[in-house]
């Protein structure tokens, strides 16, 4: 990551840099898949549980493999890696024998919450990785990106 640095200013640091071209590939590709997970900003009330956890699974395969190729150390590999950790807890609540065992209504109302707060996660780290990279996201998914609405 040296090698591509552009500079560096102050008082309060900031470094610029320039990514290694196939960082950028790898992350316009995680994007693209993200583009393309429903999941991620469809109204709640359009998704089973059953397909959110297929989804969520599939998500953190690829961001497992997308952290395999860049580094852990990358800013891309440090957002894949956000992004795994939100999964992961996904699955672990929604996908717990647990969850089947409740009435529907409080089982709709834990994928809810549950789908606000990988969406949180995903919408910051999504972010972070279009402006590393330099990337545009689809309307659809940018949904979920926050904005500072001063």
């Amino acid at each position: 990551m040296l090698s591509h640095l552009t500079g560096i200013s102050t008082p309060i640091l900031g470094i610029q840099w320039t990514p290694v071209t196939a960082d950028v590939t790898t992350a316009r590709n995680l994007i693209r898949e993200l583009e393309d997970r429903r999941v991620l900003y469809r109204p709640e009330e359009m998704e089973g549980h059953q397909y959110c956890l297929i989804s969520v699974e599939q998500i953190r395969r690829n961001l497992t493999d997308t952290i395999q190729k860049t580094g852990a150390d990358t800013p891309l590999g440090k957002s894949s890696a956000k992004m795994r950790r939100a999964c992961r807890k996904f699955c672990d609540i929604v996908g717990s024998p647990r969850f089947d065992a409740f009435p529907f209504p409080v089982k709709k109302s834990i994928l809810s919450r549950e789908l606000t707060r990988l969406r949180k996660v995903f919408g910051l780290a999504i972010a972070e990785v279009s402006t590393a990279y330099g990337l545009d996201v689809e309307d659809e998914l940018a949904t979920i990106i926050p904005f500072n609405q001063d």
